[in-house]
């Protein structure tokens, strides 16, 4: 934006208007739009410093701005607008300084109008009432109007708008002069596409005469007599009104192209006022040299060029700033080589991505002085950005009046291009980089172009970005720098780094390891409030620390162990030391440590650590000696498909996880959860009937120890029901067994209800019946299900848990199976004699 600061002159604001409108619920077969109660558009849009600028009521998509510029310095003009209402509108506005209006029509009906004036609050509005409800959507307002256009006076006395000069008229528009040649919804939050057709006459004043603006030029037409040419433009990339640009008059035209860093070629069309002197002449083409290697830098720094053209605009003029309008930046009798990088800049910062509200100006003009800066340092080789903004920081009093206006909560619009806009906005810049570090900054200005192109956004979007990038929380630093009215603390750096002793690798178990945090202070300011987390968890998993050996300034919590540094001077280190002792058994383990600082401004040089233990090789018979027993107590035998406990000497193990091998095979016989000083061992069915060496291994790969145990065929009815038998029941050591759930110890079973110890049993509804005093039996319902022996029958050894006989059940098996195969047959015949008898009656 505008690059020489002007002097402050306060004006009162009034305070910023809301515009609100309430939905109402849409009858039935109306759409909400259609049933919405038509609104008046809110007047402004609420901006911080300029509360009268905007509308509320729609959003413009599209101005076609058609002017013609007399000899007699007036102009006709019109301008059509397309736009998009998110509701109904019955009234609206635009932003309109001067001129005459000749005739409004929305939708090419004309509509009634009036005009206001409040230059206090900067409002200059022409009010229109459309014929009809404008529906929401897309609807068009076309406006004509001529005269002289008026010369906007900022609250600092700086002159914008349409500016004449001798040999014609610049236009520029920032903060509001746009809207004294084009009526506009003038608030850089609403961005659109624009197509310009300027009519102009050939010559002024005896010389060839040229009309400058944004986008891409398009075409020069001269009329049929020559003495008027038609200068067509054409931006099709989204626009504030603030960077809009049209300056006529006496120029030398020059084109070029322009080779960006991805190979796009665009056209250079830069105009220099003829009058300029030859020496002057030749350094601005010098500058027009060097468009395409700084383009090519910036484009490093922040992303591909956003623009679809470039060029500079040199008029002769006594505004006192530079500005950049959009795509081709106007300059004042001369360029110098900061200040093109400056415009340029601009580009990204500004113009792609635009402040929704003009206290968010500092993003685009303190990078825009930062980039020059950059150029500096990292092209021309100068000054280092570091030390030019620390020493200006530095060389500010506390006490000087120009931190008493903060950077993004300014309140008087006087103060829109000062110091604290500029000056400190590059030196926030600075800061940050320092708080971020160096690539995460990058990051972040890189990804700001990225992710915004086209759009307006405010400081609260841009640090919600930083904290997204970096991590950290940011509310401290933005609102020391960017809020408060204050001189604000200069950002400390220092490198992390985190080693140790022995060196990452690998280290025997239950051996020492002792860590070094260290920091070293980088910046230009002693490091006061530098804490740094140090995650241990890893470590504590095998390893030990004595907290009450821990060094001053070194406190554990949990698995973290959080230092505190001591002041630490310009150029000086601080450091801490802390041990770990590694388990005895640690075996294969991985012991990672790592250090994050806590405050902003460091960079991690070396900031974790990982060390291995090596683990134990796989445990062989060989292993099974007399001195590896360990005193492990098995029982004597084990069933095949059996569970044993295993008895420890002591509960030392108590709730680690081991796991058992049976040799010599080996046979991995999986994992169990030890339990005070005893462990379940499960065998599997088909183990080999002999003597087996059984060992258990802890979680590292421990031998434990091992003890003998006999496996021996299980005894009828003691396994598991038999797989073969179908039933899909079980029968257990206690001898219960269903056809669908189980025969308990008394020696009950059923085919899908229960039979009693007394030996009943019903047929689950049949009626059909059975007992026997001896003991359970099993009933089959009448559609054929069965108990059968591997299911309803208790076993033997079942039976005889529950001093039972197993003669009842067993005994009639053959019966009940028969009788099951009768009702079937009987199902059956049934159901055939009934499908003939509907097959007779549908006959």
């Amino acid at each position: 934006m505008k690059i020489t600061p002007h002097k402050r002159a306060r004006t009162g604001m009034i305070a910023a208007l809301a515009a609100a409108s309430i939905a109402l619920t849409a009858p039935l077969g109306l759409t909400a739009a259609q049933a919405a109660e038509p609104i008046d558009g809110g007047p402004s849009i609420g901006d911080s410093l300029f509360p009268g600028i905007g509308n509320t009521g729609y959003d413009v998509t599209h101005y076609d701005v058609k002017l013609r510029y007399l000899a007699d310095k007036s102009i006709t003009a019109v301008t059509t607008i397309s736009a998009n209402a998110p509701e109904a509108l019955r009234s609206f506005s635009l932003d309109f300084e001067g001129l005459n209006v000749d005739s409004v029509l929305v939708n090419g009906v004309a509509a009634e109008y009036s005009r206001s004036a409040d230059a206090d609050a900067v409002a200059y509005k022409l009010h229109i009432t459309p014929a009809a409800v404008v529906p929401a959507g897309d609807f068009t307002v076309e406006v004509a109007y001529s005269g002289t256009p008026s010369t906007h006076i900022d609250p600092d006395d700086s002159l914008e708008g349409w500016v004449p000069t001798p040999d014609g008229a610049t236009a520029l528009g920032q903060p509001v002069g746009t809207m004294t040649w084009i009526p506009s919804n003038n608030t850089p939050a609403d961005k659109a596409t624009y197509d310009f057709a300027f009519t102009i006459p050939t010559q002024i004043n005896g010389k060839d005469a040229a009309a400058a603006s944004n986008g891409e030029l398009i075409s020069r037409t001269p009329s049929a007599d020559g003495t008027e040419t038609t200068w067509t433009w054409k931006q099709q990339k989204q626009m504030a009104t603030m960077v809009t640009m049209l300056s006529i008059g006496n120029y030398n035209v020059y084109e070029s192209p322009i080779t960006l860093t991805d190979g796009r070629v665009i056209t250079d069309w830069s105009f220099v006022d003829s009058g300029i002197s030859p020496t002057t002449q030749a350094t601005i083409q010098t500058r027009r040299d060097q468009l395409q290697n700084i383009i090519q830098f910036l484009e490093s720094k922040y992303g591909a060029y956003p623009g679809n053209s470039t060029g500079v605009v040199v008029d002769v003029t006594s505004l006192g700033y530079a500005l950049e309008t959009q795509d081709r930046s106007y300059f004042e009798r001369s360029v110098s080589l900061g200040t093109l990088v400056h415009e340029l800049a601009h580009q990204w910062f500004g113009d792609s991505v635009s402040p929704a509200d003009w206290n968010s100006i500092w993003i685009s003009e303190g990078m825009a002085t930062y980039a020059s800066g950059m150029y500096t340092e990292e092209v021309s080789g100068g000054a280092k950005t570091a030390d030019t903004y620390f020493n200006t920081w530095n060389g500010t009093e506390a006490s000087s009046a120009r931190w008493a206006v903060p950077t993004g909560a300014m309140t008087d619009p006087a103060e829109l291009f000062d110091w604290q806009v500029y000056t400190r906005g590059a030196m926030t810049f600075q800061a940050l980089k320092q708080a971020l570090t160096p690539e995460v900054f990058a990051d972040l200005i890189k990804t700001w172009n990225e992710r915004n192109a086209g759009t307006s956004q405010t400081t609260t979007e841009f640090q919600a970005l930083a904290e997204e990038l970096s991590g950290r929380d940011l509310d401290a630093f933005f609102q020391d720098w960017i809020f408060d009215a204050d001189k604000p603390a200069w950002q400390s750096t220092w490198d992390l780094a985190l080693s140790s002793d022995p060196a990452p690798g690998e280290v025997p178990v239950g051996s020492d390891v002792t860590y070094t945090v260290s920091a070293a202070n980088t910046g230009k300011v002693p490091v006061t409030d530098g804490s740094v987390s140090i995650d241990v968890a890893g470590l504590l998993a095998s390893a030990t620390i004595d907290a009450s050996a821990l060094p001053a300034g070194l406190t554990l919590d949990g698995s973290t162990l959080t230092w505190k540094l001591p002041e630490t001077a310009v150029a000086q280190p601080a450091s801490v030391s802390f041990t770990a002792t590694l388990s005895d058994r640690a075996y294969g383990a991985s012991v990672p440590v790592s250090a994050r600082a806590d405050s902003l401004g460091v960079t991690c040089t070396e900031c974790s650590v990982d060390h291995t233990t090596a683990a134990l090789p796989p445990i062989t018979e060989a292993d099974l000696t007399d001195e590896t027993r360990g005193g492990i107590v098995l029982p004597a035998t084990v069933e095949q498909g059996g569970t044993i406990t295993a008895q420890l000497p002591s509960d030392e193990y108590d709730g680690e996880t081991f796991s058992a091998i049976l040799f010599s095979d080996p046979v991995e016989l999986g994992e169990s959860q030890v339990t005070g000083n005893a462990v379940p061992v499960t065998f599997p069915g088909d183990a080999e009937l002999r003597v087996h060496k059984l060992a258990l291994r802890s979680a590292v790969g421990e031998l434990i120890g091992w003890g003998e145990i006999e496996v021996v065929a299980a005894e009828p009815g003691t396994a598991e029901a038999n797989a073969d038998s179908g039933a899909g029941g079980t029968a257990d050591a206690a001898g219960t067994a269903d056809a669908a759930g189980t025969a308990d110890a008394a020696g009950t079973a059923d085919a899908a209800g229960t039979a009693n110890v007394a030996g009943t049993a019903d047929a689950s509804g049949s009626g059909a019946s059975a007992s026997g005093a001896s003991g359970a039996s099993a009933s089959a319902s009448t559609s054929g299900a069965s108990a059968s022996t591997s299911g309803a029958v208790a076993s033997e050894a079942g039976a005889n848990a529950a001093n039972l006989s197993v003669t009842g059940g067993a005994s009639m098996l053959p019966w009940i199976m028969g009788a099951g195969a009768v009702a079937l047959l009987a199902a059956a015949a049934l159901a055939l004699g009934a499908a003939r008898r509907r097959r007779a009656d549908t006959a």
